[in-house]
């Protein structure tokens, strides 16, 4: 996790000495709805549990952002509201079984434009858990309802305002509950979205 984001910084403080302008101004305020695909993963403790393997859950992330473009031309802020499917694939004695866990999140993102219309990004991501199963079983009672993770990407906006995004979010807490030192996961995602901006001033 501290290598991920000692990459971040080091490459925003290489990149930023030669941005250009994004591509809407000082003030402007622009939303941006979002739809894509999401493979959550699973990250931890869980050494008693032996997983012979686990893949990622294939699933949806979809919603919209906004973006505030600040008075520095290479530095912007931006919220969101997003629905994802998140989880993991595992199998354990072998038996293959999908946990699913389906959260709203609420991404706080920092955008640091290295050149017109591509951005790097670094922020945290409040999650609140709407739906837990294990195959067709509801297990939510056994996960955490809160999950805050930190999402690192990249995005391009093209001249037409359709813009792709690419990002990783690490968790950063616990996403079952009772979690200790041996027995501790969390619920990584990746998504891949495509979006169109379209300026409110």
């Amino acid at each position: 996790m501290k290598k991920i984001l000692m990459m971040a910084v080091m490459a925003v403080a290489c990149l930023t000495a030669s941005a250009q302008n994004a591509r809407h101004g000082a003030g402007n305020i622009t939303i941006q709805p979002m739809i894509g695909i999401a493979a959550g993963t699973l990250s931890g403790t869980y050494s008693d549990f032996e997983f012979s393997s686990k893949d990622p859950r294939a699933g949806l992330t979809i919603g919209a952002e906004a973006e505030y473009y600040t008075s520095t031309d290479w530095l912007s802020l931006s919220a969101g509201l997003m629905y994802t499917q998140q989880g993991w694939e595992s199998k354990y004695e072998g038996k293959t079984s999908t946990q699913k866990l389906d959260y709203i999140n609420i991404p706080v993102v920092v955008n640091f434009y290295v050149a017109k219309g591509l951005a790097l990004k670094i922020g945290l991501q409040p999650g609140f858990l709407v739906n837990a199963k294990a195959e067709s079983t509801d297990n939510k009672s056994s996960y955490e309802s809160f999950n805050l993770s930190m999402p690192i990407g990249i995005s391009y906006e093209f001249k037409n305002g359709i813009t792709l995004d690419l990002r990783g979010t690490p968790a950063l807490t616990a996403a079952n509950k009772n979690s200790n030192s041996d027995f501790k996961l969390r619920s990584d995602c990746s998504t891949l979205t495509i979006g169109y901006k379209f300026s409110l001033k």
